[in-house]
């Protein structure tokens, strides 16, 4: 599954922090290359922050990239170890637990083997030049202080895909949720003449995004306030007029003509006006535009004017 570059660094963003974090202390417990952990602190802690900081832009969406901040990571960590490879007094791979979380996070639990494999090469490398050239022997809390850590990074690296996937199922859930419910909505409404645009213009759509996503009773409650609003102001509006002068406001809404009204509903033009004029004064309107806008407003015209309305006898 391809996980989403911006959210996959937010996860990690605690993860990269301890490569700073480990340059500090390094900078403060060592005398020597003061000026390489500084420029690395400097680096690595600018290049924490800028995934957060500053305007959209190429390059920050590639600094957002988690398969990037992977490969930058790792540089940081082999320039880490070149240097303190020779320093007994510093792990000289105090920065791969970090990448190797990154790497089972980012790439997978096969990239992850694979690094450990480079880690433990590394490690032999580091504990024959303490031998050689130290003449430090063998000292097993090495080994095992290096294992520990590479176990607890692949739990960690675990953990935090488990949940980034359960991120991911939670927000399809949430989006299949609010698509139910507003099928169910629309089928149930659209009979009235209450369709996905009157849902969206009266600001139940967002309501639903929020409601899916608390499951809150207050929010499900004001979506049902505002429903019965708009279906009060239906019946009332519907309980106005009778089912011819639906006809004829159906029709001047499609921009028919009088003359064409009367072929329509076989009467005469003076009768297909009396119907017009006794709809503006129920509607307290003074032009055929004002009176659809008011049949608008009260939802008694579908969304969509090439369809037929479907409207109950009064």
């Amino acid at each position: 599954m391809k996980l989403a570059s911006a959210g996959l660094s937010s996860l990690l963003v605690w993860v990269r922090v301890t490569i700073p974090m480990i340059c500090l202390a390094t900078l403060w417990s060592t005398a020597g290359h003061d000026l390489f952990a500084l420029v690395l602190l400097f680096i690595s802690a600018v290049d924490v922050a800028a995934v957060g900081l500053g305007p959209r832009s190429f390059l920050r969406l590639n600094l957002l990239d988690a398969r990037y901040a992977v490969v930058r990571d790792a540089i940081y960590a082999l320039a880490f170890y070149m240097v303190f490879i020779n320093t007994p007094g510093i792990p000289a791979l105090a920065l791969a637990p970090s990448v190797l979380i990154e790497s089972y996070v980012v790439f997978g639990s096969q990239i992850f083997i694979r690094a450990v494999m480079v880690e433990l090469l590394l490690t032999t490398v580091r504990m024959a030049v303490m031998f050689f050239r130290f003449q430090q022997g063998w000292r097993p809390y090495w080994a095992i202080g290096i294992g520990v850590a590479t176990i607890m990074a692949g739990l960690l690296g675990m953990e935090i895909t488990r949940l980034q996937q359960l991120r991911s199922d939670i927000i399809l859930e949430r989006r299949r949720l609010k698509e139910t419910l507003t099928e169910m909505l629309t089928t149930t409404l659209s009979p009235s003449g209450i369709g996905a645009g009157v849902l969206s213009q009266k600001g139940v759509d967002q309501m639903l995004d929020e409601f899916c996503q608390v499951a809150d009773r207050a929010k499900g409650r004001e979506i049902g306030l505002t429903l019965a609003k708009v279906i009060a102001s239906k019946l009332e509006a519907s309980s106005l007029l009778t089912s011819r002068e639906f006809e004829v406001l159906s029709l001047v809404a499609k921009g028919k003509s009088y003359r064409q009204i009367a072929q329509i509903l076989y009467v005469s033009s003076g009768t297909v006006r009396a119907h017009v004029a006794g709809i503006m004064r129920k509607a307290n309107v003074h032009s055929r535009d004002e009176m659809v806008d008011w049949a608008k407003k009260h939802h008694l015209l579908p969304a969509d004017q090439n369809d037929e309305p479907s409207f109950a006898d009064t």
